[in-house]
């Protein structure tokens, strides 16, 4: 087994394995409070992969070691500072496993302790997601230029379909939930729901309760 952490273009390689590594996954799920049904839990999708290991940075050529001429100590620990202090992405890889990742440095701990100059350290890495924002298409921005171009007083036709707005009448049974999931087919987008409509049902501003009759505005 060999671990690589870095870019493309500049990696190291730990000398030492580890005699173990953690990667720790977990889910984002709230509890929310449903009348008559008590905590139901709301699937947010997946938290951040975090892995942890342990190990040091040899000050010789041990036996052990994975391989040989490798850098000194303060080199490796210069380096992995270096790479969390910009915040630059990289790629976690853990050979005969299927452990290849992309991430950022969250931790990164270091100590001498016995008299060799061996670097002892402790590593945290977070999974890195990257954000990407969608771009206008050409077909909307032209269409967009249209309607900007579009003086023209539109028909009463017209207004009066764009001004429809959507509601729903609940009846009993109703859920905040079930409401969202029937418009929005997630049942988690409820509190869009719940924030066109606070105003008209004061009591939606302090908890997710509605009542047979509410007519409900659908966003």
């Amino acid at each position: 087994m060999e671990i690589y952490l870095g870019t493309d273009d500049d990696k190291i390689r730990f000398p030492v394995v580890p005699s173990s590594i953690g990667v720790n996954r977990s889910n984002n799920i709230d509890a929310e409070s449903v009348i008559k049904l008590g905590e139901v839990p709301i699937f947010n999708g997946t938290s951040l992969k975090t892995i942890e290991f342990t190990s040091f940075f040899p000050n010789q050529e041990y036996s052990f070691c994975d391989y040989t001429g490798f850098m000194k100590p303060y080199e490796f620990s210069e380096k992995i500072q270096k790479w969390m202090y910009e915040g630059k992405p990289l790629r976690v890889i853990v050979t005969d496993s299927p452990t290849n990742m992309q991430c950022l440095i969250q931790q990164f701990d270091t100590v001498e302790q016995d008299g060799t100059r061996d670097l002892y350290f402790t590593l945290n890495l977070l999974e890195y997601r990257p954000i990407e924002v969608p771009n206008l298409s050409s077909s909307n921005t032209s269409s967009n230029s249209n309607n900007a171009q579009n003086t023209s007083r539109p028909s009463e036709t017209n207004t009066n379909s764009n001004n429809q707005q959507k509601t729903h009448k609940v009846v009993r049974g109703d859920t905040l939930y079930d409401i969202a999931k029937k418009y929005y087919g997630k049942g988690s987008l409820y509190p869009k729901i719940k924030e066109a409509n606070k105003t008209k049902y004061p009591s939606l501003a302090k908890n997710n309760i509605i009542y047979v009759g509410m007519e409900l505005i659908i966003p």
